[in-house]
């Protein structure tokens, strides 16, 4: 059957016919295998719900693989700068080994990527699939030889997992006689969904979640007035600036003639583009206090940022054998940065005559950003003779 649209989705999610969540390995990767961000957390919430987090036992051991690869590579990027610098100020004490085991706690990668994603399983009330339980292996060879998604025509051995994983969200979803709400970004998923009654792909997780809160109508019209009004922007905007000031930014760029060293300072938010309202997901809602709510929201915004690069310019010395430094400069990079915004927003008297919205924080999706700069002169053009 085609992919569920968003109208048949809230219906068959408001009449009880699913009443679970499935996420795929592409998700977690998008979100930078941050585990504790706001929007892998707030799934946590839909046990409340009473609305199931489930996981392929296939995606989980991917999940791992990636996150233990994502320690082991943070670890030995720790280990090159930190010896680097105890090697420029000529430090002995403490050693690359005493400030690398209290980074690490004394902890190896692996142990440390287990520990976090057991943790996430734990406090995100999540069962993980026995997928080779679930599924016969005639299943999976039947599908590989008739094409069948998410094969292809094509001899594709790589979408094996893909094909357990989903095999076995659809013997559950069978098992339990409900629907499961399937997140990903996978064409492969997308095409084995196309042909299951029971797994509905959402791409993206925020929207996901929107979906299952189902947001009251209440709440989406005093969103859209605060908003309206410029109050809304005006407040999450004085959060976006300290939000933006701790991105961090890699620049590339190479010098017309000698080395060149680049280094980003803080970047100042210079513009915002807000999105209708309809493009805003509600991913959490807390009602437990009965005088204030708690609402999460995902927010895409486009972003001008200014980015302040110091520039270092130095050549060669064949003869002498040294780096001669060429001097420097400061140059400013507007970067364009489609990005999404993660807002906590506490609601008072919701609908009443003393109705306030109140942002409690903001966080933006994504840590680095790179800069190109492309060639760069070592002079600006002011600094040549003009005649």
């Amino acid at each position: 059957m085609p992919i569920t649209e968003e109208p048949e989705l809230s219906k068959l999610l408001a009449d009880g016919q699913i009443n679970a969540i499935s996420v795929d390995t592409n998700i977690f990767d998008e979100k930078g295998l941050q585990l504790n961000s706001s929007v892998l957390q707030a799934i946590s919430g839909l046990a409340a719900l009473h609305f199931d987090f489930l996981l392929s036992g296939t995606v989980a051991r991917e999940v791992g693989r990636h996150l233990e690869r994502s320690t082991t590579d943070a670890l030995r990027a720790a280990r090159k700068a930190v010896g680097m610098a105890l090697g420029a100020f000529e430090t002995e004490k403490p050693t690359r080994d005493d400030i690398l085991k209290q980074i690490s706690g004394g902890q190896t990668a692996s142990a440390a990527a287990e520990k976090r994603f057991a943790d996430y399983l734990v406090a995100t009330n999540c069962e993980v699939l026995d997928d080779n339980a679930l599924v016969d292996t005639a299943t999976i060879f039947d599908a590989y030889f008739n094409g069948e998604p998410p094969f292809g025509a094509g001899s594709k051995k790589s979408e094996f997992p893909d094909a357990l994983a989903l095999h076995a969200l659809e013997r559950v979803a069978g098992r339990r006689g409900q629907g499961i709400i399937v997140v990903s970004k996978d064409d492969d998923w997308r095409s084995f969904c196309e042909r299951s009654k029971r797994l509905h792909l959402v791409p993206d997780i925020e929207r996901a979640l929107s979906l299952i809160n189902d947001p009251p109508v209440v709440l989406r019209a005093a969103l859209r007035a605060w908003l309206d009004d410029g109050d809304g922007h005006a407040d999450i905007g004085s959060y976006l600036v300290g939000a933006v000031e701790n991105l961090e930014f890699l620049v590339n760029g190479n010098a017309t003639s000698g080395e060149m060293q680049a280094y980003a300072l803080a970047g100042q938010l210079r513009e915002t583009v807000w999105p209708q309202l309809e493009e805003i997901d509600i991913i959490e809602i807390d009602s437990s206090d009965e005088a204030t709510m708690l609402v999460t929201l995902s927010i895409p915004l486009s972003l001008t940022v200014r980015v302040p690069v110091e520039l270092e310019f130095s050549t060669w010395d064949s003869i002498d054998r040294e780096s001669i430094g060429l001097g420097g400069r400061t140059i400013e990079s507007d970067e364009e940065l489609d990005i999404r915004a993660t807002v906590n927003i506490s609601v008072q008297d919701l609908g009443g005559e003393n109705e306030q919205f109140d942002v409690v924080d903001c966080e933006l999706e994504g840590t680095y950003f790179e800069i190109e700069l492309g060639d760069v002169d070592v002079f600006e053009h002011e600094d040549y003779d003009q005649e």
